[in-house]
């Protein structure tokens, strides 16, 4: 029926398709204002993007919060990594809201 480089070939073009598709997502969201806005929510929420430290004296919940800027971190790393105009302008953005606060 189907050979194994048939097979590889399809895996590593659903790979690629998959690749294209997360990097369109990423620019899409950061193309709008309410895109940036909500990525700049989700690094805060994952102190990535916060003053807030990470530590914690009880181990579970450092864990969990060591963890979650984790996820913050990759994903500013991939969006200055796509589109770094973007992600500076995200930075302007709410930066200056924040200040005039």
């Amino acid at each position: 029926m189907f050979d194994e480089d048939d097979i590889s070939q399809q895996r590593e073009e659903s790979t690629r398709l998959a690749k294209q598709q997360r990097i369109s997502d990423v620019r899409a969201q950061m193309a709008t204002q309410t895109g940036r806005r909500f990525v700049w929510r989700l690094l805060v929420d994952t102190r990535f993007e916060s003053q807030k430290t990470l530590f914690d004296t009880h181990g579970g919940r450092q864990s969990y919060l060591i963890g979650a800027y984790e996820v913050g971190r990759a994903m500013a790393d991939e969006i200055r990594t796509l589109c770094p105009e973007q992600y500076l302008l995200m930075v302007r953005e709410n930066t200056t809201v924040n200040s005039e606060e």
